[in-house]
Parts: C-alpha cells; structure tokens; sequence
C-alpha cells in the first residue's frame, strides 16, 4: 500500500535544491565576512611590517598567523560553495529529469488512449461509409447527384483505409517513442522541452548600498535600487559585496535605511554601478576615469589688460 506521508521525488529534490539555496546564501555571506577579517588582517600585518618593532618577532608572528588564518578560512568558504554550486546544478538538473519523466509518461498515456479510439472507431467508419454508399448506388442511375455522391465515398473510404493500415502503425509506436525520449512531447515545442532546457545558475540575495545594473542567468539586464534588497547570481553579488556597494542581509544599516528611497530610482543616472563591466566599475560608478578621461585643461580667466585703436566715422 503506497504510503499518503512518503515524498515524492520531485518534493524531495525541491525540499533539497531550496536547502541548497539557503545554505548557500548563509555562505555566501560568511564569506562576505571573512573576506573583510582577511583584508583587515592584511593591512595590520602591511603596518606592522612598515612602521612597527621589526624586532618584535612575537607581534610579527601574531600578525602573520591572522593572515594566514584568514587566507584558510576563505579558501576553505570558497570550496564549501564551488561544491555546493555543483550539488544545486545535479540537484536542479535531476529535477527536470523527473518532471520531463512525469510529463513524458502523462503524454505518452494521453496518446495511446487517443490511438485506441481512432483505433475502434475506423471499422465503424468503413462498415457505414460501405453503407452509405451502397444506399446511393441504388438510385445513382435516377440521380446524377447521387452516383457522385456514391463515388466519392468510395473513393474517400477506401484511401482512408489504406493510409490508416500504415497510420496505426507508425501512431501506435509514439507512445512508447515519447516515454523514452526519442520523440519530443506532443503540442510542446522544441525549444522548450525539459531534456533542452540549461541549468540555471544559483542566486543570492544582498542589500545594496547603491544604484546597481545587472545581468540575471539568461542575461537580461536588471537595475537593483539603492537600499533595496536584490536578488542576482552568486558571482555578481560576490563582486558587489567585495566592491562595498552590497552588504549581507544581516549588516544593521539594512534595518535603519531599507526602502528609504520610496522607489524613486534613475536607472539611467551617472552614479548607478555596472557589476558586469569589470574592476573598474566603482571608479566607473563614481565618475574618476571619466573626468580623467576628459583631459580638463586649467585655464587662468583673469584677463590681461589691453587696448586697441578703432576708426569711425563723424556725424
């Protein structure tokens, strides 16, 4: 007896792909975090070494150890989420497999009853068109009408039965040929099928600091609002954490300045950020190699004195 409290597949691969998602969003922030002790640790150690006691061996020491702590706990993160991305794909993908197995088998049964009505209904079909046209050969010889009547209902039923001879046939294989993924679902299109569909990559959430444009997993571009949260691919928001134009969920600015813009964006502005064009994209934000770029000469605008001669005429 099937068990009512048992899971089906596809639930446990959505209950198992939906914990992947949360833990990797739990990652992804605990390497936001770790990334900045490391960049801290860095900067005290660069200290150390530029203007602390370079003969104090033990401070040297302590600095180097929170570097080097530091550099494991990252590499460490970013293992744990490379695999973790590995096991959300297979996950995603077993899933399509089992709603492209479900949906297959659904179709494939829907066909093969269809076939069996055509199936029963065409020697009714023949017995009557055989009726039919037997009835109108009777007074064809009275009735020109008739007589063609008769003779295309001969004509129809016959090639009816022999194409359905060779129709049954091929319509009783489809059946089996779309549950095993030889023939595509039927009414579906081709581009849309779920053995033709690509793994979508993994996302994340972050709260972004400012203006920021975006390309999501089938690369259309998004704008995410300054102060609002934003849901984007792991890597870009990766990028805007390290860049500080994002923070995690949990840092408390979130609390204090979430949705005090009231949705008044310019996603056209010269200050929003671009994530996708490279590591210059915060001088890009803030305009600096723009203005670098312009080659703005200083020009002295206090005027020297001068005097010229001009001829006119007396009146």
């Amino acid at each position: 007896m099937k068990n009512p409290f048992r899971k089906s597949q596809m639930q446990q691969l959505e209950a198992t792909i939906a914990s992947f998602a949360k833990r990797l969003e739990q990652l992804t922030i605990k390497r936001a975090i770790a990334k900045n002790a490391l960049d801290t640790a860095t900067v005290t150690r660069q200290k150390a070494l530029l203007s602390g006691d370079l003969e104090d061996q033990r401070a040297l020491d302590k600095v180097q150890a929170a570097v080097d702590t530091g550099s494991s706990a990252l590499a460490g993160i970013d293992d744990a989420l490379a695999a973790l991305i590995r096991q959300k794909a297979e996950a995603e993908r077993q899933l399509a497999a089992e709603r492209d197995h479900i949906m297959r088998a659904a179709a494939a049964g829907k066909l093969a009853e269809q076939v069996g009505a055509i199936e029963a209904a065409l020697p009714a079909y023949l017995e009557h068109s055989r009726v039919l046209s037997n009835a109108l050969s009777e007074i064809a010889h009275s009735h020109v009408e008739s007589s063609q009547m008769a003779g295309y209902v001969q004509n129809t039923s016959g090639q009816i039965e022999v194409a359905a001879n060779f129709a049954l046939a091929e319509l009783k294989a489809m059946p089996d040929a779309i549950r095993h993924g030889r023939l595509p679902i039927p009414g579906e299109p081709v581009a849309l099928r779920a053995d033709a569909t690509t793994e979508t990559e993994p996302t994340t959430t972050v709260f972004m600091l400012r203006s920021a444009h975006h390309r999501d997993g089938d690369g259309r571009k998004r704008f995410a609002g300054q102060w609002e949260d934003a849901v984007m691919l792991v890597a870009t928001a990766q990028r805007a954490l390290d860049r500080g134009i994002a923070v995690p969920l949990t840092d408390p600015r979130r609390v204090r300045l979430r949705g005090m813009r009231g949705g008044d964006f310019d996603p056209k502005a010269a200050d929003v950020v671009d994530l996708d064009a490279g590591d210059d994209l915060v001088g890009a934000a803030t305009g600096a190699p723009a203005i670098g770029a312009a080659n703005f000469a200083v020009t002295d605008c206090r005027a020297e004195a001068h005097s010229i001669q001009i001829e006119v005429s007396r009146t």
